[in-house]
């Protein structure tokens, strides 16, 4: 099999590419032409270098990307811009996707993959303590959230728009939040973090984690898969962590953090207070919290992964404690993050 790659210079996408090689698939990456390579090439190095292949450009150019897709099976779209202006987030996420699903539909891949996020569900009609899984809707108004999340919306309908014309063969993979060594465990699922001071929201909720290696066996399983096209799959670990325990084992493990705890009946009425003073300041206090905001990533679900198990024949392999193990480790060491 040769597998097309975008993003692999990026956190999930190295552990891909590692993935693929050890399967003994053929790999080219689709780079930006100021990617620094060296990362990936150790990780071919240690499982198959003469099956790497890279490549240069911009997926927002349609040139590019026929280069980029001929003659590969499966297109794994990993690559995502994660922070910005909307405008940024919304021509490299959404414009980047048309531009390189119609250069895969012209070539005729076998599977496209497209790596979403757990965070385009419309999450406002799941109660407390509610199943969030694959039969949930997508945000209708996940611009009342934030531009990454819209972006992640509008690219997951651009290709899907382009599944039911026919062009397209996808699969969709939708990870929870992905953690792992060289990148920091406590993220916005946790709370709000302001220097040295987390500010925990609730803590005692369960998250929607998943280990990177974990994820990457999932996203390569869902271009292999047969009879999957057509579908979403959720990806979180079988062992989720709470805010509570993160932070605690953070402090612990890593140190140099202070912790502040909103009780969850006490998120909504902040958030509302929030809401109103930046409209009463005319927008002088930018609308870090709102009602939306705070429903979508704090209100308590529950976060089933039996469709990615039975559909992809996935096991997160990694448990929580080796996960959490190692990744403190990396941050003792001072392993910088990457996205």
């Amino acid at each position: 099999m040769t597998a097309l790659v975008t993003g692999g210079t990026g956190f999930l996408g190295r552990h891909v590419v590692a993935e693929l090689l050890r399967r003994g698939a053929a790999v080219r990456c689709a780079l930006r032409p100021t990617s620094s390579e060296e990362e990936l090439r150790a990780v071919a190095a240690a499982h198959g270098a003469d099956r790497l292949e890279l490549v240069r450009g911009h997926l927002t150019r349609p040139d590019f990307c026929d280069r980029a897709v001929a003659g590969c099976d499966v297109v794994y779209h990993v690559a995502a811009e994660m922070t910005g202006a909307t405008a940024v987030l919304f021509l490299g996420n959404v414009v980047a996707t048309r531009v390189l699903t119609d250069a895969a539909g012209r070539a005729g891949v076998r599977r496209f993959v497209l790596v979403s996020s757990l965070g385009v569900y419309g999450t406002a009609g799941v109660p407390t303590g509610g199943v969030l899984d694959e039969t949930c809707p997508l945000d209708p108004a996940a611009h009342l959230r934030d531009p990454y999340s819209y972006s992640k919306v509008a690219e997951e309908q651009a290709a899907w728009a382009a599944y039911r014309e026919g062009r397209l063969p996808l699969v969709v993979v939708r990870p929870g939040v992905i953690y792992g060594p060289g990148r920091d465990c406590l993220t916005a699922r946790v709370g709000l973090r302001v220097g040295k001071l987390m500010v925990v929201m609730g803590g005692r909720q369960a998250m929607p984690y998943t280990h990177v290696a974990n994820c990457a066996r999932a996203v390569v399983l869902a271009g292999e898969a047969a009879g999957v096209e057509g579908q979403a799959f959720n990806v979180v670990d079988d062992e989720l962590p709470t805010g509570r325990d993160l932070v605690r084992r953070y402090r612990t493990e890593v140190g140099g953090i202070r912790r502040v705890t909103i009780p969850r009946w006490a998120i909504g009425p902040l958030s509302g207070l929030c809401e109103w003073y930046h409209r009463h300041s005319r927008g002088q206090l930018p609308a870090v919290l709102t009602r939306y905001k705070s429903q979508a990533m704090w209100r308590p679900r529950r976060y089933p992964n039996d469709r990615a198990k039975q559909g992809l024949g996935w096991r997160p392999e990694i448990g929580l404690e080796a996960g959490l193990r190692e990744s403190f480790a990396a941050l003792r060491q001072g392993t910088p993050a990457t996205s």
